[in-house]
């Protein structure tokens, strides 16, 4: 699948259904700093973090969900790392329920090597779903038009399903399932991503979280997993300040031909919220990476590497 025109024309009709009308916009931003301590000789990497995501609701059916994050990571000797991604989904809700949509995602990823080559990544496509009150799920089918991490340039064909469950107001529980197809001029292959994640408020301003995913990427013959366990502290309980601060311990863990990398990392994150955010993760947790992924299965992964 190619993009062309079809880009721009879908960011023109993000753009429309909000053109005067009244909206409302909810959300959150999470500053975060990491340390890594990296196996087989590597270097430990300082992390910084800048992640958001929100929703602007139109108040006429239709709702814009956006996110963006950027990781800069330094290791104690050779290149920077980094990952930059945004994103942006135009739903439509046929009153309580049934809802569909259309998706558009930019990734700019470099892993200095861990996972082979880098990318550069642009995925579009549709989505289509219910949100109730305790169930959410939804399909998504598009795909990714991807450069030099498997040959000049590669095609994917994405698709998968997001669930989340929500069975108090102090609980929610979320995974995901996708697969990306990949047709490139030498090979044909695919990668996998799959993981769930979960956050509990267990009052008095205090909360838990934690999630794992998992990524199959044949063409690199690499199995990936990574998971992390947190609490936060929502400084709101005590003063009238409106953020959270986490601290997460997280493992990725990379399976390639050979040995064995395994990362182990800190992280701490001070969330700031954007109007109206109850019962979420942090947004640079390995639980907000398997509750709320992206619609491509290897930069859904590279966004919880470090």
């Amino acid at each position: 699948m190619k993009i062309k025109s079809g880009g721009l024309a879908l960011v023109t009709v993000l753009a429309a259904p909000g053109a005067g009308l009244a909206q409302d916009f909810s959300g959150a931003a999470t500053l975060g700093y990491g340390y890594s301590s990296v196996s087989n000789v590597r270097p430990d990497v300082n992390t910084y973090t800048i992640d958001g995501a929100g929703t602007l609701d139109f108040m006429n059916g239709f709702s814009l969900d956006v996110d963006g994050s950027f990781h800069h990571a330094n290791p104690d000797r050779g290149s920077n790392m980094g990952v930059f991604d945004a994103g942006g989904v135009l739903n439509y809700n046929f009153g309580p329920g049934p809802v569909v949509g259309a998706y558009l995602e930019y990734a700019s990823l470099d892993s200095n090597g861990l996972l082979g080559r880098d990318i550069n990544a642009t995925s579009y496509g549709l989505t289509g779903g219910y949100e109730g009150p305790l169930l959410q799920a939804k399909l998504f089918y598009g795909g990714t038009d991807a450069s030099t991490i498997i040959g000049a340039k590669s095609d994917w064909t994405d698709y998968g399903l997001n669930v989340a469950y929500t069975p108090t107001h102090s609980t929610t529980v979320a995974g995901h399932w996708m697969r990306s197809d990949i047709d490139a001029p030498a090979i044909e292959t695919d990668a996998t991503s799959y993981g769930v994640g979960a956050v509990h408020d267990f009052g008095y301003g205090f909360s838990g979280f934690g999630g794992i995913s998992r990524l199959n990427f044949d063409a690199l013959n690499i199995d990936a997993t990574s998971y992390g366990l947190g609490i936060g502290y929502d400084f709101g309980q005590m003063a009238q300040v409106p953020a959270q601060l986490s601290l997460e311990l997280a493992r990725t863990t990379v399976d390639p031909v050979g040995r064995n990398t395994d990362i182990d990392s800190i992280r701490l994150g001070v969330t700031i919220p954007l109007g109206l955010r109850n019962g979420k993760a942090p947004l640079n947790s390995a639980a907000n990476n398997a509750m709320s992924p992206r619609h491509n299965a290897v930069s859904t992964f590279y966004d919880n590497l470090y």
